[in-house]
């Protein structure tokens, strides 16, 4: 268990900002690990001798006392959800929730306040990483809590320990590989309507491809043919279903697009070695 007396993470900070066109900021040092992630739009972030390329769904973790300039796209200004994290502060000593950034402030100096020194540094990635996506639940809401509750220092330490570990869980893994545009257009318009019938000609039109270079630029980016990446999504959101929603077995083969029902048994039979009538039973309903 935890020692409550030790210097522990806590949150001081969570806010979302909507650049304008073209729009740079930019702070010198900011006295936080901070966890920052696109909503929507796109933009530039430059930390010390580092360049990312922000686009929806993108996640960015900053190291404690990072220098950042953001550069808002001008056609479409990234959306900004950012939360800051100080990894060690006394236990003893009440939380100020603010991030200290500004000359002058402080706390930029304040003893309560340190990083880690097994702290981790920059890292690029996405929300659908492992750990990724929940890091981004997390941080959403601590950007609605900050906005309708006054702050929590127990909620505050709490968020930090929770943070803390999915983060863990997230540098554990590799980053997504980077879609290029069209396959991250065709996989956006299969995701998007998995009930319907869908020829690889009507997901390389999707992408402005050809059916050639539609099964190329699948098989480059995600290890498998158009059919076959399809075929895995629709098991994938199947279970998904099964396991979380009231459908009968008949109504989620229909959402996922297949009309026969024997043979939506006999694929996901094959995916997940079990019939979909069991797949799920037992689990705790609401």
């Amino acid at each position: 268990m935890e020692d409550e007396r030790q210097p522990g993470p806590v949150v001081v900070g969570a806010n979302g900002y909507r650049f304008r066109s073209g729009e740079e900021i930019e702070h010198d040092r900011v006295m936080s690990l901070c966890f920052l992630w696109v909503v929507e739009g796109g933009g530039q972030v430059v930390s010390g001798e580092r360049t990312g390329r922000l686009d929806k769904g993108s996640l960015l973790r900053l190291p404690w006392g990072h220098h950042v300039r953001y550069r808002a796209d001008e056609r479409r200004p990234f959306h900004l959800g950012t939360l800051h994290l100080v990894p060690r502060h006394a236990a003893g000593t009440p939380v100020v929730p603010r991030v200290a950034h500004r000359p002058g402030d402080p706390l930029l100096h304040d003893p309560a306040r340190r990083g880690d020194p097994r702290s981790p540094g920059w890292r690029q990635g996405s929300a659908a990483d492992p750990g990724g996506a929940r890091l981004v639940h997390l941080g959403s809401y601590a950007v609605e809590r900050w906005l309708a509750e006054p702050f929590d220092e127990v909620v505050g330490r709490a968020l930090g320990r929770l943070l803390l570990a999915e983060d863990a869980v997230w540098s554990r893994h590799r980053p997504a590989p980077r879609l290029a545009p069209p396959l991250a257009e065709m996989v956006r318009f299969v995701r998007g309507d998995l009930g319907r019938r869908l020829s690889v000609a009507d997901v390389a039109a999707a992408g402005g491809c050809s059916t050639s270079t539609a099964q190329r630029l699948f098989r480059e980016g995600t290890g498998s043919s158009v059919q076959g990446w399809v075929r895995r999504t629709r098991m994938e959101e199947a279970a998904r279903l099964l396991r979380g929603s009231a459908l009968r077995v008949g109504e989620v083969a229909a959402v996922v697009g297949y009309p026969d029902p024997l043979h939506f048994s006999r694929v996901f039979s094959q995916t997940f070695g079990t019939s979909p009538s069991r797949y799920g039973r037992g689990d705790l309903r609401p």
